[in-house]
């Protein structure tokens, strides 16, 4: 593997065509795969990313369905929804020994279906980019740090240093991360606050430096998570998570997080891989710890994805 190595960017939201645009201006080899079944032919897209401090950058990038592409011996970064995995697991399964994937999604439990399929290697990112479509092919894209990539199961160190030279671009930057679970667990409570409170609030990603009450409402519900990742041997602490969460308010103030995304176009959510997750772990442990505000939060956040989508289904 090395920077001549093909990338494969499988999903067409807004974290995947702005990694993808970044790095055909930066001269790798891209293709953007959809996995959706109605996905039209082969094209070449004109992707324009506007990054945090509102540069502009446009690319046409080669884009085609998954089913067109036949086999694919690559670097394959899964930018995909969650909600997606188990399906696109099993279409890859008959071409994994030749893919190293990287599965570029938040959110805890994420890599389960990928594991045990016989990829060439499986690596797990955490993803500090907040991102949103703007328009047709016009997106924003804002680092809000440098995104972890750890081994899940083949990626030895040096095949990891490899990946994050090749994802890695001036505006998009990726390292090497020894303890990925760490990380996740980190990120996933960081999603979980984000994932409920702003949505509920309808507000953007800044609600948090600008209003004392949200803060108050983000360190109820990382007090209640933060046991949980302890008691399976993660070791965070609260202050720590309630900085980046400031850290990352600040930053992207304006964004709005993907799940009021989803909620405003009508989509699924992945509310199930934050809050619903850890509270499913947190029912496993014996003595099983209860989640009441992290299991309110995210309930609610379902019923209101699955509100909005029987009204658009509905006409309503």
């Amino acid at each position: 593997m090395n920077r001549n190595s093909d990338i494969y960017v499988l999903g067409g939201g807004a974290i995947g065509f702005s990694l993808a645009a970044h790095l055909k201006a930066a001269g790798r080899r891209v293709v953007i795969l959809r996995a959706g079944e109605g996905a039209a032919e082969e094209r070449v897209q004109t992707i324009t990313v506007q990054s945090g401090d509102g540069t502009l950058l446009t690319q046409e990038v080669l884009s085609k369905p998954l089913s067109a592409q036949g086999k694919i011996d690559g670097v394959l970064v899964l930018a995909t929804k969650a909600t997606a995995n188990e399906k696109i697991a099993t279409r890859l399964s008959d071409n994994a020994s030749t893919i190293d994937l990287v599965v570029m999604q938040n959110g805890i439990g994420v890599e389960g279906p990928f594991i045990g399929k016989g990829f060439r290697s499986l690596s797990r990112c955490v993803v500090y980019i907040t991102a949103e479509r703007v328009a047709d092919c016009f997106y924003t894209a804002r680092m809000v740090k440098p995104s972890p990539i750890g081994n899940v199961n083949g990626a030895s160190d040096e095949r990891l240093e490899c990946l994050v030279d090749l994802l890695t671009t001036t505006a998009l930057a990726f390292y090497r991360e020894g303890h990925i679970d760490r990380e996740v667990w980190k990120k996933g409570i960081i999603n979980t606050v984000f994932n409920s409170v702003c949505p509920l609030l309808d507000t953007d990603n800044g609600v948090f430096e600008r209003d004392a009450d949200a803060m108050a409402m983000a360190e109820c519900l990382v007090k209640e998570c933060v046991p949980v990742a302890k008691k399976i041997n993660i070791s965070i602490e609260v202050e720590e998570i309630l900085e980046q969460i400031l850290a990352i308010s600040k930053r992207s103030s304006g964004q709005l997080i993907s799940t009021l995304q989803d909620i405003r176009g009508n989509r699924e959510t992945e509310i199930r891989f934050f809050n619903l997750e850890i509270c499913r772990v947190a029912r496993n442990l014996r003595p099983p710890i209860e989640l009441p505000l992290t299991r309110t939060l995210g309930f609610l956040i379902l019923k209101k994805s699955e509100i909005a989508m029987k009204r658009f289904v509905g006409g309503g």
